[in-house]
């Protein structure tokens, strides 16, 4: 429980939201080893770009690759999830994830949480984000695991006509057909800074390799504008702006809660970026009267979620409120002092729309002429 304390504190320094002598100690402690992680990154890169490193072509027809400069929080799941549907039913498709921070992640070889008939392992097993994909599309094939390489070929002997590799940006022993990348527009570098004093585990100049840059959380069309502006200093993809909207909102039991507005409520998350999602229950007209926040893809403790239950109850809260990748955590529901319920969200293309579409048709017909 302290090092969870701790890692979010950390969170909160490398976000600039802590402020006094001892985050400013942390930061200069972490700026040298940022730097050496810049170094790391570019001479990586490099040997890819110049082919010192091997890259290994899955025998499958189509290769694409979801993921990001920086670490966490940019809506790659999302986005994954959005793409996949558009060839979900048309053509065999299998989704490689790292389960990260999972017990399969951990493994020597790749699991399968989906072999076409929904997940067969708990998300505590696989990781959220994977369960979620594989809840979503049943039929699609989700393995799990650190070797992407092996996951590829399992993938490809199971029928895989397609394959996502989800967060596969700096997974370039994998090559690929196509490079989607994924940006938050409410802070597109990461601090500026690479891990660990920010975010960027990437240099800008990688956004060179995209086909096609997804800016989440844009929230205006003069925010999509000058975000854009500035990606194209870096890179000729195709920008896209997107935004994460409330679709529903559910109790644990799966019934229907027609509006948050007046209720006051606990907030409980274990996410990249827990304001984001408290800014999302604002918007409702929810009243925070208190927030329990854990680490991102990690466990909630019972005791611990009890003891907040109760605090809650005692400030006036109505219920308890999470995220969707929150609440696949939980394989039974928990006895709590109030109701819990969570947020389902859906993300959706707002800003170059048309240019999504005709990119997503190009990439189907495409697809339909090798896979023959």
């Amino acid at each position: 429980m302290v090092l969870k304390k701790f890692e979010v504190y950390l969170l909160r320094v490398m976000k600039n939201q802590e402020r006094g002598f001892i985050p400013s100690l942390l930061k200069a402690f972490l700026t040298p080893l940022s730097w050496i992680f810049q170094a790391f990154a570019f001479f990586r890169n490099s040997a890819f770009d110049k082919g010192w490193f091997r890259r290994y072509h899955p025998p499958v027809p189509l290769v694409i690759s979801i993921g990001n400069i920086v670490a966490g929080g940019t809506g790659k799941t999302p986005v994954t999830l959005m793409l996949a549907k558009e060839f979900y039913g048309k053509l065999p498709i299998a989704i490689l994830s790292r389960g990260y921070r999972s017990k399969a992640e951990k493994l020597p070889q790749p699991t399968w949480l989906s072999k076409g008939e929904g997940p067969i392992r708990p998300a505590s097993f696989c990781g959220d984000e994977p369960f979620l994909l594989a809840q979503y599309l049943p039929k699609a094939l989700v393995i799990v695991g650190k070797n992407r390489l092996q996951a590829s070929i399992m993938a490809a002997k199971e029928g895989a006509k397609l394959i996502f590799l989800e967060d596969g940006m700096q997974h370039r022993k994998i090559a690929r057909d196509l490079e989607i990348v994924v940006m938050d527009a409410r802070d597109l570098f990461g601090q500026n800074r690479f891990l660990p004093r920010g975010f960027l585990r990437d240099s800008a100049n990688s956004l060179k390799r995209a086909h096609l840059i997804i800016l989440n959380n844009t929230d205006s069309l003069e925010c999509y504008h000058e975000k854009k502006e500035l990606i194209t200093k870096y890179s000729s993809a195709l920008v896209v702006g997107a935004k994460m909207q409330v679709s529903g909102i559910f109790d644990f039991k799966g019934s229907h809660i027609d509006s948050l507005k007046g209720k006051k409520i606990g907030l409980f998350c274990g996410i990249a970026r827990p304001e984001y999602f408290e800014n999302t229950l604002l918007e409702e007209g929810a009243v925070i009267t208190a927030k329990h926040i854990i680490p991102d893809h990690c466990e909630f403790e019972q005791q611990t979620l009890d003891k907040f239950s109760i605090n809650c109850q005692k400030l006036g809260a109505d219920l308890l409120v999470c995220t969707e990748k929150d609440r696949v955590r939980f394989s039974t529901l928990p006895a709590l002092s109030l109701p819990a319920a969570w947020l389902q969200m859906q993300l959706t293309v707002i800003y170059g729309a048309e240019e999504w579409s005709h990119f997503i048709e190009k990439t189907k017909r495409e697809a339909a002429i090798i896979c023959q």
